[in-house]
């Protein structure tokens, strides 16, 4: 059975919200599954709509790209970004057993958002409530804790500016 703050959060009651739940995430790990594999961007863009995510027009979505299981509404993509091959985005953070750490570290939803233009590099992480702002870049392998600011160069673990864009000649017309 999901946890009652994910039955809570959609607002899903009794057996038959329960039971609603389970099969929308099964529908959700399915598709999950189908455009992980998938070698049609296109396709691999609409699945993911389809599962729930919240993505605009002319995205592009790398391949094995993991997106939040339970929470993919939650996740925003703006226009004309590119999503690197295994990223991984998510909108929430838990400790899914009952033990003491879940008293510590309770979980939390928060929306996820990246902006229209943005650039994100392969083999990213970008951790629950992170705003990107438009136009940023985010380097290979960076783990992204904290909203980033628009027209820039993030990278690292965690992830900080390395380079302001803004006085880039490309953004000066």
């Amino acid at each position: 059975m999901p946890a009652k703050e994910v039955l809570d959060f959609y607002g899903l009651k009794g057996p038959w919200g329960t039971f609603r739940y389970g099969v929308r995430f099964v529908w959700r790990f399915v598709l999950d599954k189908v455009a992980f594999f998938c070698f049609v961007k296109s396709w691999r863009t609409s699945i993911h709509r389809w599962r729930g995510v919240n993505i605009g027009k002319g995205v592009y979505i790398g391949h094995e790209v993991m997106f939040d299981r339970v929470f993919t509404d939650q996740i925003f993509i703006g226009d004309d970004t590119s999503v690197g091959d295994r990223t991984t985005i998510t909108a929430h953070a838990n400790i899914p057993s009952n033990t003491r750490l879940k008293k510590i570290y309770p979980r939390q939803i928060m929306q996820t958002r990246i902006g229209k233009g943005v650039w994100i590099m392969p083999n990213v992480i970008i951790a629950p409530g992170v705003t990107i702002g438009d136009e940023a870049v985010i380097a290979t392998g960076s783990v992204v804790t904290k909203d980033v600011p628009p027209r820039c160069l993030v990278g690292g673990v965690p992830a900080k500016v390395l380079k302001d864009l803004s006085e880039h000649e490309a953004f000066k017309s």
